[in-house]
């Protein structure tokens, strides 16, 4: 599963996605990738690859109209992270999360 999360570029994206893979890979998913880029760059990056899902960070949450454009054409869900899971409290139910939307 690749899923692109699109935030504002910051380290807390980074280390958010190093932390989903880590959960991932603790419920035996080791084919869970992640990578986190600026909302500038979503539809370029959606471009370039396949992903099963769009992420929107709270920080960018301004940017979700756009973004969903983005994400219904090429099929997939765009998933906006409430600020309580994007904590590190909060990794085991956002891949929950992303693991409802991406299968439903």
């Amino acid at each position: 599963m690749k899923i692109l999360l699109a935030c504002g570029g910051g380290m807390s994206s980074s280390i958010l996605a190093e932390n989903l893979v880590s959960e991932a890979k603790k419920q035996g998913n080791n084919d869970f990738m992640m990578e986190a880029t600026g909302t500038e760059e979503v539809s370029l990056k959606m471009q370039q690859d396949n992903w099963d899902a769009l992420l929107l960070a709270p920080q960018v949450s301004f940017r979700k109209e756009h973004l969903q454009k983005d994400a219904d054409s090429y099929g997939i869900p765009l998933i906006p992270i409430e600020g309580i899971l994007y904590t590190p409290m909060g990794i085991p139910d956002l891949y929950k999360l992303i693991q409802e939307k991406v299968h439903k």
